[in-house]
């Protein structure tokens, strides 16, 4: 390991030295990780890395006699990865040991129920043989690397803590050891529910996939997950030739979802205010909107004289003959469209009565 002949008294400079490279190595790893874990659709909330301060390693030294050569010091090059659900711990952890030579690992955590602090998995390694051998980790090839992975809860905790400088149980006053107990009690609950709300939500997912396919998708009951599942099957296309006849910019509505993401979710909450249940019974809002075509020729008229040039958005447009057909949804929405538009809407409104 790194730092095998380097003794306690030439460590300080030696490791001024190596800092340099470090400042590197952490980058570089920061940007690997990034890379695997998108690799692996491990999503993380963050993923941070940093060479150990100097200064921190002088104070690390004082008040540990027994470093007695720079390669005692493992968290030269520290590495933080926060993901949002304890399961994916366990993946992370998977995929370390697959690209990373792990040379310690430990769970730290409490070993009694009203035991103070929370957990995290800590991992020392360093580049495995293959990359070491790659021109571009050449140079970091026998730096010790501190890996932490922990859930965001369990990062919060950490930082409350230490913000509040009670590093052990024994240094925190008896008359608040209780509270923080129970804290850390609540957030491990938190930490479990979050685990089961996910997979909760994933089989939702599932089924309303596997209902789609079978193409008993009109009874789906309308939100985000069920249109963002079957908006294939609405009548887009429909909605869209209306639009582009109203003078609509025209747009990829067959692009991927997310790129709709917002305007399905506007018009998510605006069918459940109009009691709109079912996929079934927003395709049939869809199939009317060439009722609405003159009025959104308005819309797109009064909006252009404002500077703005609306697009065929299939969910923004249905959402428009929504309100126009009942137009105190706009004032229960809450939600405000763009200046031009809402001018559109003002003028579109005022030109006649239902249709």
């Amino acid at each position: 390991m790194y730092g095998e002949d380097i003794t306690r008294d030439q460590i300080a400079e030696a490791y001024l030295q190596a800092h340099p490279a470090l400042v590197s190595c952490a980058s570089t790893l920061e940007a690997l990780l990034t890379t695997l874990c998108r690799d692996r659709k491990v999503k993380v909330h963050a993923i941070e890395a940093r060479a150990k301060d100097p200064l921190s390693l002088q104070d690390k030294l004082q008040r540990h006699p027994n470093y007695e050569r720079l390669s005692d010091v493992e968290d030269m090059c520290g590495v933080r990865i926060v993901t949002f659900y304890q399961e994916d711990v366990g993946r992370i952890s998977d995929l370390l040991d697959d690209e990373f030579e792990i040379l310690k690992k430990e769970s730290r955590q409490a070993e009694s129920p009203d035991a103070f602090g929370y957990r995290s998995l800590h991992l020392i390694g360093r580049f495995d043989a293959r990359r070491r051998g790659l021109p571009e980790y050449a140079a970091y090839a026998e730096f010790p690397v501190e890996f932490q992975v922990r859930t965001v809860l369990q990062h919060a905790w950490g930082v409350i803590s230490h913000s509040l400088d009670y590093k052990n149980e024994a240094e925190t006053p008896p008359e608040v050891r209780r509270k923080l107990f129970r804290l850390a009690a609540l957030m491990e609950t938190g930490d479990e529910l979050f685990g089961s709300y996910r997979a909760e939500v994933e089989s939702l997912r599932d089924r309303y996939s596997e209902q789609e396919k079978r193409g008993d998708w009109t009874q789906l009951p309308v939100d985000l997950d069920s249109v963002m599942t079957s908006w294939k099957r609405l009548p887009i296309d429909d909605v869209v030739a209306v639009a582009t006849r109203a003078g609509f910019q025209e747009m990829d509505n067959t692009s991927h979802e997310e790129s709709h993401r917002w305007s399905m979710g506007m018009l998510v909450s605006l069918t459940r205010l109009a009691g709109v249940e079912t996929l079934g019974e927003l395709a049939a809002v869809m199939s009317r909107i060439d009722r609405y075509e003159p009025r959104l020729a308005e819309l797109a008229r009064i909006s252009k004289e404002h500077g703005f040039v609306p697009f065929a958005n299939a969910f923004d447009l249905t959402a428009f003959a929504m309100i126009l057909e009942h137009p105190e949804l706009r004032v229960k929405l809450a939600t405000t469209f763009h200046p031009a538009i809402e001018a559109g809407l003002d003028a579109a409104l005022q030109s006649g009565g239902a249709p």
